[in-house]
C-alpha cells in the first residue's frame, strides 16, 4: 500500500484513551448538532471497565501510516436501554456497535468496511447472536452503510434516528 492508503486496525488499549477521546469527541462535534450527544461519554470515561476488561467487548482503532487515529469502532454487550426494541431481541446475547467513526478525510476508502468486518467477526466469536445499533440519517453514509451490511430497520425514533439490528444466526 502507498502512504495515502496505508492504515492499520488494532484493538485499542488504555494507553491511548486520551487520543481516542479526542478523536471521538472531535468527530462527534463535527457530525452532531450541539446538545445532541454526550460530551463525556460514560463508556470512554470508564474505558477499561467497558472495553478492556470484559472478554465480550472490544474497541478498535484505525491508524494511518504515521500512527494517527483515523477511525474507531467498538463492540460491547447491549445494555437494553431502549424498551422500544426489546421485542426484537428476546433472551439472545446481543452486542451493540458503537463509536463507529471514520475521519472525514479517510471516508470512502474501504476503511469502514474493513473495520466493520473485524468488529462483526469479533462479535460472532464472542458468542453474540444479534447485533444492535442506532444511527442518524444525517450522518455521512451511515444509514446506507448499515443497510448494506445486512442491518434491518426495527424502530424509527424520529425522522432521522433509526434503531437497527442484524441476526447472526
Amino acid at each position: 500500500m502507498d502512504q495515502e492508503t496505508a492504515y492499520r486496525i488494532v484493538p485499542a488499549d488504555s494507553d491511548r484513551i486520551d487520543e481516542i477521546k479526542s478523536f471521538v469527541l472531535t468527530v462527534m462535534s463535527d457530525l452532531y448538532p450541539q446538545g445532541t450527544y454526550y460530551e463525556d461519554p460514560h463508556d470512554l470515561a470508564f474505558f477499561d471497565e467497558v472495553y478492556i476488561q470484559p472478554s465480550n467487548a472490544l474497541f478498535l482503532i484505525t491508524t494511518d501510516a504515521s500512527g494517527q487515529i483515523i477511525g474507531t469502532a467498538a463492540v460491547r454487550p447491549y445494555d437494553r436501554r431502549f424498551p422500544e426494541v426489546e421485542a426484537a431481541f428476546g433472551r439472545e446475547p446481543v452486542c451493540e456497535i458503537v463509536k463507529f467513526y471514520i475521519h472525514s478525510d479517510h471516508r470512502k476508502k474501504g476503511i469502514g468496511s474493513r473495520l466493520y468486518a473485524i468488529a462483526e467477526h469479533f462479535a460472532r466469536e464472542a458468542g453474540y447472536k444479534m447485533s444492535y445499533l442506532h444511527t442518524s440519517t444525517f450522518l455521512p453514509g451511515g444509514y446506507p452503510f448499515w443497510k448494506s451490511r445486512g442491518y434491518v430497520e426495527y424502530y424509527w425514533e424520529s425522522e432521522t434516528v433509526v434503531h437497527m439490528s442484524k441476526n447472526f444466526q
